[in-house]
């Protein structure tokens, strides 16, 4: 099991090694996970429809958050993209067009909660991630040791993640004694935000500077209607989905706040923080002593080895993970114009470029 800190590194919390996946194995990984690693409740797990999983989860009674990757979904709809929807009404678009759909695969998405696979609906649990990524990520690190002896397999992810731990604390200890309050990973996306911020109109809703309804408009001479979003900043909400998902504000809070003079970094949430990502690298191994002076008890009977074992079969050896229908590459937002934010050509084919032009040096001259 994997976590990701707030500038996305991957973190390596829990393993395990079972002859089988089932039940009886995932209820034992998850008791102990509990007992010695994660004490706290409302911990979003994302996994696969693992049965042996689910049966676990349910048994334990644990207060965590089980959804599914939504990869692992996306096998049975090759037709649709099933991408993290953060706003309601892009997924009813979506339901509205799985209409002609079998209906047994219908009946099989409903028999999933809406929170489990979407995220307008999660509460902000998911904080952005939707698959499994991350364990295959680190398990392509770990493939050479798969056919190691178990005892070679601990003494490799020890030393690594000994040695990653002071790498990655040291990091994040010279952001902190330069000057930075958040992560990497957020101040890019803040400043991107506020750039964007800059092209919308902000129309105060409330006496107390908590709504507010932010228009996106470029030029009311282009013919693009503009779109407007309610945001709340009292509850943490605005209507593009966004803020509640990933925890920190989008470019309509920016926006509000900018055009009010209010604090945004006070909507950011801790996670973020580089005092929170210090605490999490911040974790020290102890340093084993040799091997050779290590007091081990004499075995009662005598090891013998298992000739058969060591007939190296023909043909090169396989180490790579076999791939399936289920490794496809992760949908990246397409990219938009910078004059109309339309998709499918560039800011030098841009039908509205001409008026765009004509608009800037009028302007420069006036």
């Amino acid at each position: 099991m994997v976590a990701q800190d707030g500038n996305g590194n991957v973190l390596p919390i829990a393993f395990a090694i079972v002859e089988s996946e089932n039940s009886e194995s995932w209820a034992y990984f998850i008791r102990n996970l509990r007992r010695h690693v994660v004490r706290q409740d409302n911990i979003c797990i994302i996994s696969d429809r693992s049965k042996g999983l689910v049966a676990a989860i349910r048994q334990s009674e644990v207060l965590w958050r089980f959804v599914y990757c939504i990869r692992h979904i996306a096998v049975n709809f090759h037709r649709y993209e099933l991408e993290p929807h953060r706003s309601r009404h892009k997924l009813a678009r979506l339901e509205t067009d799985m209409a002609g759909c079998k209906p047994s695969l219908i009946q099989w998405l409903s028999s999933m909660e809406p929170w489990q696979w979407a995220q307008c609906f999660d509460d902000g649990y998911h904080y952005g991630h939707m698959t499994t990524n991350l364990v295959e990520a680190f398990n392509s690190i770990l493939r050479r040791t798969r056919h190691l002896p178990i005892s070679a397999v601990f003494s490799a992810i020890f030393y690594r993640l000994a040695t990653l731990m002071p790498k990655m604390g040291l990091k994040q200890a010279k952001q902190l004694e330069a000057g930075h309050v958040y992560v990497e990973k957020i101040r890019d996306a803040m400043k991107d935000n506020t750039q964007r911020a800059k092209l919308m109109n902000v129309e105060l809703y409330s006496r107390n500077l908590e709504t507010f309804r932010v228009t996106v408009y470029i030029s009311r001479r282009l013919g693009i209607s503009p779109r407007s979003y309610g945001v709340d900043l009292r509850n943490r909400w605005c209507e593009c989905g966004m803020f509640q998902a990933l925890r920190y504000p989008c470019a309509h809070v920016v926006a509000a706040c900018a055009t009010y003079s209010l604090n945004v970094e006070q909507y950011i949430d801790d996670v973020c923080t580089l005092e929170r990502t210090l605490r999490i690298w911040g974790n020290e191994f102890p340093v084993l002593r040799d091997i050779s002076t290590w007091e081990v008890q004499s075995p009662i009977f005598e090891m013998l080895p298992d000739r058969p074992l060591r007939t190296r079969v023909k043909g090169r050896l396989t180490i790579t993970r076999i791939r399936k229908d289920i490794d496809v590459r992760e949908q990246v937002d397409p990219k938009r114009c910078t004059i109309c934010r339309t998709v499918g050509h560039n800011r030098s084919k841009c039908p509205y470029g001409n008026v765009y032009t004509s608009q800037s040096s009028r302007s420069e001259r006036n």
